[in-house]
């Protein structure tokens, strides 16, 4: 599962670990291949418009549970991870199609928003930031991210597929759907005609003048 916003797909790497007496030896990665999947969380947008001001900001906010029924195996699994992360995509739609995370300020209120200039080109930054939800609590990973605009336009906003991997090496992938009602996807088809059924799952759009 995919859209126009995945830009990345960021893994974690495996936690080696040993008793302080070397007692146990290191098992490598003994679920290297399964996959974990979930798609129950919502991405909710607040205020609910479709328009706002420059100078003006909306919050995105999720919370990924870390215990569910696996949607592959039926089987109930647990996220031991202490964070999971993935790329949240900005485009401009109008007046011109271009990649424009810039053209809004991002902060994050709970978790980080991350501008990953080691790993990523100037060109691949233009249209994403990584966000890094927060563990801390025992039940959920969660996020908060206040977008502040800078310029006006139409644009969608994607917090597209957000995962990691364990300790094992097990890979959990969470697929967070727009939760609100009206997503102002019109602006979009307006632009561009029919939207595919990727577009319709992840995207929000919001016009800013």
């Amino acid at each position: 599962m995919g859209t126009n916003f995945r830009y990345i797909t960021i893994m974690m790497a495996g936690v080696c670990l040993l008793s302080s007496q070397c007692v146990k030896k290191y098992q490598g990665c003994p679920k290297e291949g399964y996959e974990y999947v979930n798609s129950t969380l919502r991405s909710m947008y607040s205020p609910a418009v479709d328009s706002i001001a420059v100078g003006e900001s909306i919050i995105l906010e999720s919370s990924a549970p870390k215990s569910f029924i696996d949607e592959k195996s039926n089987e109930s699994v647990k996220n031991t991870s202490p964070i999971i992360h993935g790329p949240l995509g900005i485009v401009m739609l109008y007046p011109v199609y271009q990649a424009a995370v810039d053209s809004f300020e991002l902060t994050a209120e709970v978790g980080k928003v991350i501008k990953d200039t080691a790993n990523f080109t100037s060109g691949q930054l233009e249209g994403f930031r990584t966000i890094e939800w927060d563990g801390t609590s025992v039940d959920y990973f969660k996020t908060r991210i206040k977008i502040t605009a800078r310029a006006r336009g139409i644009y969608a906003l994607a917090l597209d597929e957000q995962g990691c991997k364990d300790a094992d090496c097990a890979r959990y992938r969470y697929f967070p759907k727009v939760g609100n009602t009206d997503q102002h996807l019109y602006y979009w088809s307006n632009v561009s005609g029919d939207l595919g059924d990727q577009a319709k799952y992840f995207s929000y759009c919001v016009k800013v003048y």
